[in-house]
């Protein structure tokens, strides 16, 4: 994380129009880099906030080594649990507490309750905002490493592996120790489409729906094999800086396989949700196979209560559409 130089830069630029002067809290402060970096642009003081005790004294020795005790002081605490004097509260807020999926660490919860309960009235929260976006991608390559191909046993039939294969979960990338921008075959089988978006100056998680249904159109024909969930977040309303997940963004990048290591993409294979409703015990997941320009519905759902992560449902919309249909006619 600390060897992506884009990241660093982006959270410097993102700071230094705001904090001269000001006093600024630093959720999940880490090594300190964050803290090191609104002190020497200017912060009147700096609270650093870590919950790892091993990592406070680190930071600390970083914060004394940078020369910056005077201005940076560091608690060992969750945030959460830290109280202010109403004269201690801050103007600025700034938090990298993102996740492979950009909520997955909590980072909303946290930025809501220290702009209720540790800023001033109207403090600047950094980053501003944030989205998370999903695509559906093919990939012979990572269907091999997903699934059981039927040459590679010596003539055995060993398919019933395949019903292991869990098309009900989101997993890391770099969980596979992976760079989803390096395979050789990936396509692109829809447009990436925008499933949340966040402010983390106002938003909380009551914010966020339960449930999201989207309409999506097969570019290619072929069978689709996961969805992949990126995002990015921007440094002020404006956006005027950015950092993205997106895979094509980090591929040839100086700094690419640090992020991609550190956060990645989300993942989640994909199966004919009908088909596999229909199939017997112990069968391998059906493949979802499209034909260019067909419609397909995917469904996001959000963990509650904390909707911090989510899960995915792909359907034919001709299949799904149908049983509406038969809903309505029945009266339901």
């Amino acid at each position: 994380m600390l060897n992506d130089s884009h990241r660093n830069q982006f959270y410097w630029d993102a700071m230094e129009p705001f904090v001269k002067d000001k006093r600024v809290i630093d959720i999940g402060a880490g090594s300190g880099l964050l803290s090191l970096m609104a002190a020497k642009l200017g912060a009147e003081s700096v609270l650093a906030i870590e919950a790892s005790k091993d990592m406070v004294a680190l930071a600390q020795l970083n914060i004394t080594r940078n020369d910056q005790s005077h201005v940076i002081r560091i608690i060992h605490d969750m945030s959460s649990n830290v109280k202010l004097k109403e004269e201690e509260k801050a103007d600025v807020i700034v938090s990298e507490t993102l996740g492979a999926l950009m909520l997955g660490e909590g980072t909303l919860d946290y930025m809501a309750d220290a702009r209720k309960r540790l800023a001033k009235p109207g403090a600047r929260v950094i980053p501003a905002g944030g989205a998370q976006f999903a695509m559906l991608i093919a990939s012979p390559s990572l269907a091999q490493v997903s699934s059981v191909q039927s040459d590679c046993c010596k003539g055995f039939d060993l398919s019933a592996i395949g019903s292991l294969q869990d098309t009900g979960i989101v997993f890391f990338t770099k969980q596979g120790g992976f760079r989803l921008n390096l395979l050789p075959d990936i396509v692109e089988m829809s447009e990436r489409i925008q499933f949340l978006e966040v402010d983390f100056q106002k938003s909380d998680r009551q914010h966020i729906p339960s449930t999201k249904t989207f309409r999506l159109t097969a570019l290619k024909d072929g069978v689709i094999h996961a969805v992949v969930a990126s995002w990015e977040v921007w440094s002020d309303e404006e956006r005027t800086h950015k950092i993205t997940t997106h895979p094509e963004d980090t591929r040839g990048a100086p700094w690419g396989f640090s992020r991609d290591m550190q956060w990645g993409q989300g993942l989640q294979l994909v199966e004919d949700f009908d088909l596999a409703c229909k199939s017997e015990r112990n069968t391998p997941p059906a493949p979802f196979e499209v034909k260019k320009g067909e419609e397909m519905l995917l469904t996001v759902r959000f963990s509650v209560p904390c909707k911090q992560t989510f899960q995915f449902t792909l359907r034919r919309a001709s299949v799904a559409d149908a049983e509406d249909m038969r809903f309505t006619d029945r009266g339901q």
